[in-house]
């Protein structure tokens, strides 16, 4: 499959071109998008270039169904409401659902079982593509086009609701960058800039914005181009101060330094898409509107392609040291790709695990893999949000997942290691489960640990419990029981604890409940995996380790004949079914 192309920018202009050598077609309030089919499998590329199959729903699927082998369309995947008009809105809230209101708009056909049409003339390539489309779902469409008086045309597509036209000559090519050749003009005057600076709306909970500051740029320089204070639902201005929290800066990203005391500074990284009625001749906008982030045409670079990825990659830039409650220095982290294709395998048993659960994550951004604390990045889709009070005070953000997508969201998220709770966001006051985890110091037998395991399990057992081992991916076993009556967090707090120290009362030469005591030929009984907001590491969670372990659930059978605790890896992770026993 060829790699992405980047595509044909049209140039804004005020009013469109006149004459019959132009055509004149819709524009589309939506996200650009480029499909390519071909070596078995689909791809669907946003217009940074990035891997969106799963963020466009069913538009790979029918993309699939084509009558060629190959196929690179490009075009515009649009939401359409219920009034049957483009709802951009509505585009983002179904990102990562396979909603059929999700349509994909192609206007041009770049290659053709292995032909490039790129250099044929633009009717050339409509025609062929018309005819590719013929019988294809109402999702994926052609774009018709019109000839004719162009300002007539503008004019009812104005009156219709609609984003504006774009004028093409019929005999251009297909060239990358942006060309005289393809001409915008937009009912009311449009475009994205980047965010850089919000002002806070005070005492609100949970925190929104009031207005944001927008930057333009002329060259290598970043100006201002004035504040946006409309526009806002409730939802949408929570949605932007979470997204813009992780690039909180303290001093102005521009290059003319302005003086806005109400502003909080931000790396202009994320850009908003705002409606203006004119430019004043310093370059702010008038009567801006805000319409939406474009998350799509987040500025960060994008890596070399000959092989597409099959999700969008982590980005490079450094992690605030807010972000970083532990740093990894020794982790090491599969691919993405990797990843995804981990998850997709054990989908099913990894589910009834980690699903409904908030996840505590260890990530890697960049060369850094580290555990997360603090403001998210902007969050896929698919990925669930719980507002949580923290014990500490305040609020807080945690992610939950429960299907596939979700567990392919945290990966683009950068997300190696789950770390559930043990609650499930139905009720997160309350335990679900107990945790021991068996973890052995230098100089421990491992006969010892597995003798240990069966004698917890006993113990177990004994408080009418139905204990499971779980194998770590590092040195140790950790010991889970559901819980049939819910326990409050301090109550499963307390049971564990109760249970390690009379354990360590039969063998204190042997055991130890002391997290910061010499551990050489003692097993530490950590208890403290249970509590409010507490984890330990999930079932079938990869590990940020060399060679890739991952933890996940073994038998008692298992157990007796000695397993090691990081017997199964990601590229060998056992065999893959369904078990009876929740929780991870």
């Amino acid at each position: 499959m060829h790699r992405y192309i980047d595509p044909l920018d049209p140039t804004s202009v005020e009013h469109p071109p006149t004459g019959d050598d132009w055509i004149h077609e819709i524009k589309f309030d939506g996200y650009r998008a480029q499909a390519h089919k071909g070596d078995a499998r689909v791809t669907v590329f946003s217009r940074r270039g990035y891997n969106w199959t799963d963020r466009f729903g069913l538009i790979g699927e029918l993309t699939d169904r084509l009558p060629a082998d190959s196929v690179i369309l490009d075009g515009e995947v649009v939401f359409i409401g219920h009034n049957g008009k483009p709802d951009f809105a509505g585009l983002r809230s179904a990102l990562g659902r396979k909603s059929d209101r999700l349509h994909f708009y192609a206007f041009d056909l770049l290659f053709l079982d292995g032909k490039d049409w790129r250099g044929k003339p633009l009717l050339d390539r409509k025609r062929r593509l018309e005819a590719l489309l013929q019988g294809a779902p109402p999702q994926l469409q052609y774009v018709e086009h019109m000839q004719g008086d162009s300002r007539l045309i503008v004019k009812h597509a104005c009156k219709l609701g609609l984003e504006g036209i774009v004028s093409k000559r019929a005999d251009s090519p297909y060239k990358s960058g942006r060309q005289e050749t393809w001409r915008k003009s937009k009912c009311e005057l449009t475009d994205n800039f980047p965010i850089v600076a919000f002002v806070e709306k005070l005492g609100a909970r949970p925190r929104r914005i009031a207005s944001l500051y927008i930057g333009r740029r002329e060259g290598d320089k970043l100006l201002y181009a004035g504040k946006v204070q409309s526009g806002y639902s409730l939802e949408a201005a929570r949605e932007v101060r979470e997204a813009l929290d992780p690039y909180i800066r303290r001093k102005t990203p521009l290059s003319a330094p302005i003086v806005k005391p109400k502003a909080t500074w931000v790396e202009p990284v994320i850009g908003a898409e705002v409606a203006y009625s004119s430019k004043t001749e310093a370059g702010f906008l008038r009567e801006a509107v805000f319409k939406g982030l474009r998350e799509d045409l987040t500025p960060t670079a994008r890596p070399s392609q000959t092989v597409p990825p099959r999700i969008a990659p982590t980005s490079n830039k450094g992690v605030p040291p807010y972000n970083i409650l532990q740093r990894l220095p020794e982790g090491v982290a599969p691919s993405d790709d990797e990843l995804v294709a981990y998850w997709t395998k054990v989908e099913k048993p990894a589910l009834q695990y980690l699903a409904r659960r908030p996840l505590k994550l260890v990530r890697r951004v960049g060369r850094t893999i580290f555990y997360h604390k603090g403001p998210l990045p902007p969050v896929p889709a698919s990925v669930h949000r719980l507002k949580i009070h923290k014990r500490e005070g305040g609020e807080g953000t945690r992610l939950w997942v429960d299907d596939l997508p979700g567990l392919v969201g945290l990966v683009e998220l950068g997300a190696v290691e789950l770390h559930p709770w043990n609650a499930t966001v139905d009720d997160i006051e309350h335990a679900d489960r107990l945790v021991l985890d068996l973890d052995p110091g230098t100089d421990v037998d491992r006969r010892f640990l597995y003798d240990t395991a069966l004698m917890v399990r006993e113990l177990f057992e004994s408080q009418r419990l139905k204990p499971w081992p779980k194998v770590t991916g590092g040195k140790g076993i950790h010991v889970m029981a559901a819980l049939e009556g819910k326990m409050t967090h301090d109550q499963a707090h307390r049971w564990a604890r109760d249970l390690a120290e009379r354990i360590v009362r039969t063998a204190p030469a042997r055991y130890t409940t002391s997290a910061t005591a010499t551990r050489e030929g003692l097993i530490f009984l950590d208890y403290l995996r249970n509590g409010r907001g507490t984890t330990a590491i999930g079932a079938y969670s990869p590990r940020a380790r060399p060679g890739f372990p991952i933890a996940r659930p073994v038998t008692w059978k298992q157990v007796e004949q000695g397993i090691a605790p990081d017997a199964f890896t990601l590229e060998h992770p056992g065999p893959v079914r369904s078990r009876s026993k929740k929780g991870g």
